[in-house]
């Protein structure tokens, strides 16, 4: 079956496979229509069994690996898929274990999935705003370093379809969060309106922590698709409140 799963350069190697799915291609009605993979807002059980199915066969991952994801900083290693394809409460995994696809899930969140290509191994990160303050990309990395001896140096990273800055306001609150982390709001956010919010580069920040993190930015591709202004995706935000489904980037040695 043929999915419109998003694609990466810098992840298209031998022996990988990877994609960020759309809201395209599945058995999901209304509102979770149709490629929906969360199981949060009340997906029949079947459609979001059915749509995970799909997504693993056009990967040729038969294994998927899913996080109960809580904008933390915990980073799991998976050497082995568990029956449910569901493990704890993590917004990162890693493993060098061929055949098992690690899932990052959003709605407006950051995806970003790593791959070494010298110890082979891989991360998927889950990125929210919460999780970008709590270095969730460099726990990630660091995971991987101890764990593997990966360096990151050798990294390609691809960051996935997000909420672009101009469809994401935040108020001061997130904004002194940043700023605490990273020192300043340039090139992240701005410029600051009467209310003391500002519009937020989540995907910047992202990018900023990776390459402070050794990653080389020519190893780094970055999609321009906005979740909220693509209805190809489904949005947090652009549902207002109401029940909404979930895409997902994932990554997976074969």
């Amino acid at each position: 079956m043929n999915l419109p799963l998003i694609k990466a350069p810098t992840l298209d190697r031998p022996g990988l496979s990877h994609g960020f799915t759309t809201r395209e291609g599945g058995v999901s009605l209304g509102v979770f229509e149709s490629l929906n993979l969360s199981r949060r807002d009340g997906d029949p059980e079947a459609n979001v069994v059915e749509n995970r199915r799909r997504v693993g066969d056009a990967l040729g991952l038969q294994r998927l690996v899913f996080a109960r994801q809580v904008h933390g900083n915990r980073v799991r290693m998976i050497d082995r898929a568990p029956d449910d394809g569901v493990i704890g409460e993590c917004d990162a995994m890693i493993t060098n274990v061929r055949g098992i696809g690690l899932v990052a899930q959003t709605a407006d969140c950051v995806p970003l999935l790593l791959h070494d290509p010298v110890q082979n191994t891989i991360a998927a990160i889950h990125s929210g705003w919460r999780g970008t303050v709590r270095e969730i990309a460099r726990q990630a990395i660091d995971a991987l370093m101890v764990a593997y001896g990966s360096r990151p140096v050798d990294l390609r990273a691809a960051i996935g379809p997000a909420i672009s800055q101009e469809n994401y306001r935040v108020g001061p609150e997130v904004l002194e969060a940043f700023i605490d982390l990273f020192g300043s709001l340039e090139g992240l956010a701005g410029p600051v309106d009467g209310s003391g919010g500002a519009r937020l580069d989540n995907t910047a920040a992202v990018h900023r922590q990776l390459t402070e993190a050794g990653v080389e930015p020519d190893n780094i591709w970055i999609s321009r698709d906005c979740t909220f202004a693509d209805e190809r995706f489904f949005s947090c935000r652009r549902a207002k409140g109401g029940p909404f489904g979930g895409q997902a980037g994932i990554i997976g040695l074969i």
